[in-house]
């Protein structure tokens, strides 16, 4: 990536991360819930028996209760850890209260000693990140671990993205390695890519 594209997703990164942070408590929790029912409300999630997910960190959407219901619907909850290399390890967690410990950078992440899920099993991936277009562009944090993490699945997986809709931008700045989403779903809307 040239210098000047890594400087102008930084810019923008810092921009879309603004904009989020400006959000109040009770607003995020809010638009939170909408955006939660609106991914309930998917048939793509209704159908789906392995759903990767995230757990929030800092002002992200939150997805505590998303987990919760994903794991209350007898469906097989993955989550995220993040690993050397920029890797990021799926584990099956049945229990947040007690599968789950702070990881890199103070995130809620499944433990190690659970072991490691087989990425050809997920139906569906719900992402973070910081910002997004109506193309289907996602910026992420700047690690690229989501996008190295999207060639270990089958692509015929939806790649859905979950953002409040102050996160939308007219144009992400892209790589050719950044892979797009297959949806974006927000308090207001559930766009289709």
């Amino acid at each position: 990536m040239s210098e000047d594209k890594s400087l102008l997703k930084a810019e923008v990164r810092k921009s879309c991360l603004d904009l989020r942070a400006g959000l109040g408590n009770e607003e995020r929790k809010n638009r939170s819930r909408q955006i939660q029912q609106n991914v309930l409300n998917l048939p793509e999630f209704k159908q789906a028996q392995t759903v990767m997910l995230f757990l929030n960190f800092r002002d992200e959407v939150e997805t505590t209760a998303l987990a919760e219901t994903t794991i209350a619907s007898k469906k097989r909850l993955i989550l995220p850890r993040c690993a050397p290399q920029g890797l990021l390890l799926p584990i099956e967690t049945r229990d947040l209260r007690v599968d789950i410990e702070p990881g890199l950078w103070g995130i809620r992440e499944p433990k190690l000693t659970i072991g490691e899920a087989d990425p050809s099993e997920i139906d569906l991936i719900i992402v973070p990140g910081a910002g997004f277009d109506l193309q289907g562009n996602r910026l992420g944090y700047g690690g690229g671990y989501y996008d190295r993490f999207f060639m270990r699945i089958k692509p015929t997986v939806p790649r859905i993205a979950i953002a409040f809709e102050c996160q939308i931008i007219e144009q992400v700045p892209v790589d050719m390695h950044d892979a797009k989403m297959t949806m974006l779903v927000t308090e207001n809307n559930v766009y289709h890519f």
